[in-house]
């Protein structure tokens, strides 16, 4: 059943990752990986993130509810090493059109603890890659979710390639989503119950996407300080190499 769904998901992604043309009267408003991965492992642990040191998160600016990690030794920057700055002032909704920034994953969780990792995903809806990473997203979730790592979805575009509504946020995330070349939708089997948060000007994404056509989708793998430790651009990761750098993480929350 499942390669049913991806087939049909992928027979609506005309040209690979390409973006459809705009369709006229459409309602609707408006690479290469930088790390494959390899290399020294780690032994896996068992850290959650109720488990997690508060004295050893750097929450030492202003930004967001609960503070941010400062630039570190690194920088702020968008490269493996460096510290990612906050979203600020570049508004993130979700499907209820509440305003988020990534300050928001920094804060204690619902029932205590921090988040060890967040996998900052983005993506738009007419991407195949964005749409087959998506399917098995909820897989890895649902394993590691519970030990403190957070996935955050930000979606820049929709299907015909236009600024993100929050119908089609609703969409997405219910697994309603088109199929068919007129317009048609379907049931895809899936549920998304991480974070789904549009970026409806473009403006946030820019910042990662000089050129969506070939960039997207992007993984970037925050830790518990904001320390970009892992980073995919133009295609999809494998799982088991999501569960690799996921471990990393838990077993160094701290990038230290």
């Amino acid at each position: 059943m499942r390669q049913q769904i991806l087939g049909l998901v992928m027979a609506s992604a005309a040209f690979g990752c390409a973006p459809p043309p705009v369709i006229p009267g459409s309602d609707d408003s408006g690479a290469q990986a930088s790390d494959d991965g390899e290399g020294d492992s780690t032994e896996a642990s068992a850290m959650d993130g109720a488990q997690l040191d508060p004295a050893s998160l750097d929450r030492s600016t202003a930004a967001g509810p609960c503070g941010y990690p400062g630039p570190g030794d690194a920088g702020y920057g968008t490269d493996v090493g460096q510290r990612l700055a906050d979203s600020g002032s570049f508004e993130l909704i979700d499907c209820e059109g509440n305003s988020f920034s990534i300050a928001d994953f920094m804060c204690e969780r619902e029932g205590g603890g921090y988040n060890a990792g967040v996998l900052l995903n983005l993506g738009a809806g007419w991407c195949g890659p964005c749409q087959e990473e998506t399917l098995e997203f909820p897989e890895i979730y649902e394993e590691y979710h519970s030990r403190g790592i957070e996935i955050v979805q930000v979606m820049f575009q929709d299907w015909d390639a236009q600024a993100p509504t929050r119908s089609f946020c609703t969409d997405w995330s219910e697994g309603q989503w088109r199929t068919g070349a007129d317009g048609s939708t379907q049931d895809v089997g899936v549920r998304l119950h991480f974070p789904v948060l549009l970026d409806q000007i473009n403006d946030w994404t820019s910042i990662y996407l000089q050129d969506p056509q070939s960039a997207t989708p992007v993984n970037i793998l925050l830790d518990a300080n904001g320390n970009i430790r892992w980073k995919l651009e133009g295609q999809q990761p494998e799982l088991d190499l999501l569960r690799a750098q996921f471990d990393l993480v838990l077993a160094n929350p701290y990038g230290t």
